[in-house]
């Protein structure tokens, strides 16, 4: 029995020392990059995130609108509430819950749609970062590529994400961003001969 603990207590010692004799003979290159600055430097997230800002804006005004007119409602059964008769005021009130109602779905609306726009965008944007991220990596010969939201520590000299920037930039072009891609013009025929 002691032959076989024997064993299998050396295995692990074995592989620990032919990972120590690869890491001598290749050292590790490891890199650490902060997604944030990406999102914020890159061409592609410059744009994504002026989509997201101009759709926020065109949410937000449908909403100051209706709220607009909730208040100058309110304010007309304020002013008119001493002339007018019983029925027209509860009719205003009737009008005014309306419109609460209607600005409530509206906020709902908007903040469900700018959920959804957002999560698109964002998982479209991390589908073109692990790309970016996969082909750098290869190119530099990179072992390891870390989220700097997962590491603790790292030196200032592993940071590749102005170099991950460029990268990305030069991978995904801006116009990829918001349209399909073109497809090339169909060669012209030839017409045919006799």
């Amino acid at each position: 029995m002691s032959r076989w603990f024997n064993v299998i207590a050396a295995v692990p010692v074995l592989a620990l020392a032919v990972t120590a004799a690869t890491a001598q003979t290749e050292p590790m290159k490891v890199g650490v990059f902060d997604p944030e600055v990406l999102w914020k430097q890159t061409e592609v997230g410059k744009k994504f995130n002026q989509d997201l800002g101009a759709a926020r804006d065109r949410l937000q005004s449908q909403i100051d609108k209706k709220q607009d007119e909730i208040e100058a409602l309110k304010a007309k059964v304020r002013q008119q509430q001493a002339s007018l008769s019983e029925d027209r005021i509860n009719d205003m009130k009737k009008e005014l819950i309306g419109k609460q109602t209607e600005l409530d779905r509206l906020n709902e609306d908007a903040t469900k749609e700018m959920k959804y726009q957002l999560g698109e965008v964002q998982g479209r944007f991390q589908e073109m970062l692990v790309r970016t991220l996969e082909t750098y990596g290869r190119e530099k010969s990179y072992t390891m590529i870390l989220n700097r939201g997962v590491v603790d520590y790292s030196a200032a000299g592993v940071d590749i994400s102005q170099d991950l920037i460029a990268k990305f930039n030069e991978m995904h072009k801006v116009q990829a961003a918001g349209a399909p891609p073109k497809k090339p013009a169909d060669a012209p025929k030839e017409p045919p001969k006799n």
